[in-house]
């Protein structure tokens, strides 16, 4: 590890990734694929394998290299302990997170460090993302927020794309931030970006850097774990929201009662949406929400993926394919 510009801790542009999994092996390693293939950057991936079967440890361990360090937690503890343990093995200036199904562009980590380079009051970087199918194919995009303060928009709702696998954050600042609550799982991400940005201001790169993969195993399906955890997050930083004036916002909670309409709850998710209808002023468009979900979920979610086909930027279209095009051949089972 070199030393910082300082001569006292490491250097800014080294970067720790750091990718915790579970019992996805195949998926894990096209993902690291991307990591390992990093133009201009050589980064240390430090992959935490959260009580993985005995099968799935054993080929979780084989991408062991002088690159790559495996730590196995013998019980799964969580997707946010898992980070956590992996931040605790940080020695770099950096550290990146990413989840074993996304991926990244090859220059997803020499473009944040040039934009951080660029704005060295910044202590986090963002990028814009992908959403994509199992086939890899293009379905929304979501440019990231504005650089500067935006302690004040997260307050409101998330805008950070990607998950946990869009950024990229000082080491020390993650630290001094508390790392993952690991009393959260579904949207910790939230929670640890509310905190990073309460702390620094962020810069972010206006290009698809990641591609986060929608499937039928996403967690954030699950109605009830997500709405407790939303409803903990807006209690946690009520004094901030109101310190700051931050007015309600209905946007954080119709994303939640959306993910559940995909994952075909539809009660829950017309009962979410009469709940922003009482909590919210929005309540035509709650209402109207909750009327076609309890009516059609199907073709809600059809008339969702069109609007975000439409409103999908052909030149973010035409630089994500060529990064994703060659991945769609990466060979079964790694």
């Amino acid at each position: 590890m070199s030393a910082g510009r300082d001569g006292r801790g490491p250097a800014d542009d080294t970067v720790t990734v750091v990718i915790p999994t579970h019992d996805r092996p195949s998926l894990l390693r096209r993902t690291l694929a991307t990591v390992l293939a990093q133009r201009d950057v050589e980064p240390r991936v430090v992959i935490v394998d959260d009580g993985s079967s005995e099968a799935a440890a054993d080929a979780i361990e084989s991408c062991r290299s002088e690159q790559v360090t495996v730590l196995r937690n013998e019980q799964p503890r969580g997707v946010a302990a898992a980070r956590n343990r992996g931040l605790d093995d940080v020695s770099s200036g950096w550290v990146a997170f990413l989840d074993d199904d996304d991926l990244w562009a090859p220059d997803k980590l020499s473009a944040q460090l040039a934009a951080a380079a660029a704005a060295p009051e910044a202590g986090w970087v963002c990028g814009g993302a992908v959403t994509v199918d199992e086939d890899l194919r293009v379905l929304a995009a979501m440019r990231p927020p504005p650089g500067g303060p935006i302690a004040t928009l997260l307050l409101s709702r998330n805008r950070v794309p990607g998950g946990a696998s869009g950024t990229m954050v000082r080491t020390d600042l993650a630290r001094d931030a508390g790392g993952f609550d690991t009393d959260l799982s579904n949207i910790a991400d939230w929670d640890f970006w509310i905190r990073l940005a309460l702390r620094s201001p962020v810069v972010s790169v206006d290009r698809p850097l990641t591609a986060y993969l929608r499937h039928t195993a996403t967690m954030s399906g699950e109605p009830g774990g997500v709405r407790d955890e939303f409803e903990r997050i807006w209690e946690r930083y009520q004094s901030q929201r109101e310190e700051l004036g931050v007015p309600a916002s209905s946007r954080s909670y119709e994303w939640f009662a959306r993910r559940q309409v995909r994952a075909g709850r539809r009660f829950a998710a017309t009962r979410s949406f009469v709940t922003i209808a009482h909590r919210y002023r929005d309540r035509r468009h709650a209402w109207a929400l909750a009327t076609a979900s309890a009516a059609s979920p199907g073709a809600l979610v059809r008339r969702w993926d069109r609007q975000a086909r439409g409103r999908l930027p052909t030149e973010w279209r035409d630089e994500a394919e060529t990064w994703l095009a060659p991945l769609r051949s990466f060979p079964e089972g790694g």
